[in-house]
């Protein structure tokens, strides 16, 4: 502690070791956690999947009795054949009206403006043969590919093993504390995450496939091109709550009604404005019902604040984190307030 003297009117100050000994360790703990950021987000989107995917293991393993172990690699086993299967589908299709979009620079208006600034494509492609080479570019793709690869695999060992530890998880907490109140308050914490975030994270999933199946049926049914990419594009926006639908739509009327004429611009606006409808009126409140409820300020706010401090990857986890956070202060208080309560004894 802080001792100030003042004899003979000279200040003296002594500085307590043990303080600077807790800095010293504060700042080494920041700094490490700082540079382990990354596996502690790979850590966050295991604990996403656990989440998600633990009821329907205990679902699982309660009506046919398979062993837990049995009943999370059989999940697991339909979960990346989903995975697969979707990418599979999607992909092909996806990644060739993808080409034929980014060629929509070539309209004269975007032409002009990349004259003006001397940046054609010619120009960008003489510059990028420069420094690359057929080789370079076999091995960034490989590269990338085994690194994605070897991430994905990562995510599901841990996942897998947060799963099967599921039960006992909260008891990890006994290494910082064994009193029963805080293995009770952790033991809560977990169970509210896992209906809070795996209802909401279950919800969303279920959303945003939904919202992206109607855009992309309407496209299709209107002859607007691009589809594909246009609606996974609005299944992807519906993660933003009220905005995410009209950002969405946005690219889609220009594209109708520069590629196509007005009246499908207007079609196309209606088609979405229909789609926002429904999903405020009947999908939301449906799928929603039972899970976490999300102030849609409070989420606007967490995406800004998670892409302004980790980029996209840190938009996607800033709902998630603020739902382990809102939680986590809600057990917290709670956890004080039983803590307070003195038992009463009676004579």
């Amino acid at each position: 502690m802080f001792e100030i003297k003042k004899p003979n009117s000279e200040l003296k100050i002594s500085l307590n070791p043990s303080i600077v000994f807790y800095a010293l360790g504060a700042l080494l703990g920041i700094y490490f956690l700082y540079r382990i950021t990354s596996i502690i987000l790979m850590l966050f989107l295991a604990f996403i999947v656990m989440v998600a995917l633990n009821p329907s293991v205990s679902k699982l393993h309660t009506k046919t009795k398979l062993p837990r172990l049995f009943s999370i690699i059989v999940v697991y086993i339909f979960f990346i054949l989903a995975v697969i299967g979707t990418a599979s589908l999607v992909l092909p299709p996806l990644i060739s009206q993808m080409v034929q979009l980014l060629k929509l620079i070539d309209i004269p208006l975007i032409q002009e403006h990349l004259t003006e600034i001397k940046l054609s494509l010619g120009e960008v492609s003489s510059l990028l043969s420069q420094f690359s080479s057929p080789a370079n570019f076999i091995i960034t793709a490989v590269t990338s590919t085994v690194s994605s690869l070897f991430t994905f695999f990562t995510l599901l060992v841990l996942s897998f093993y947060l799963i099967l530890e599921r039960n006992y998880l909260y008891k990890k907490i006994s290494w910082f504390s064994q009193k029963e109140i805080h293995l009770t308050t952790a033991r809560e914490f977990l169970d509210s995450i896992e209906l809070q975030l795996g209802g909401w994270v279950r919800g969303e999933l279920i959303l945003m496939t939904s919202i992206g199946l109607m855009t992309f049926i309407g496209l299709s049914l209107l002859g607007v091109p691009y589809a594909l990419p246009l609606a996974i594009l609005a299944g992807l926006l519906e993660i933003l709550p009220s905005m995410g639908p009209t950002i969405a739509a946005i690219p889609a009327v220009a594209i109708a009604g520069l590629q196509m004429d007005t009246w499908h611009g207007v079609a196309v606006l209606i088609l979405y404005i229909v789609i926002q409808q429904v999903e405020n009126n009947f999908l939301v409140p449906k799928i929603m019902q039972e899970n976490a409820h999300i102030d849609p300020l409070a989420a606007i706010l967490s995406i800004l604040i998670g892409f302004q401090m980790l980029g996209i990857i840190g938009g996607l986890l800033a709902v998630p984190a603020y739902i382990v956070l809102r939680t986590g202060v809600s057990a917290w208080k709670k956890s004080q307030l039983m803590a307070t309560k003195k038992p009463h004894h009676t004579s």
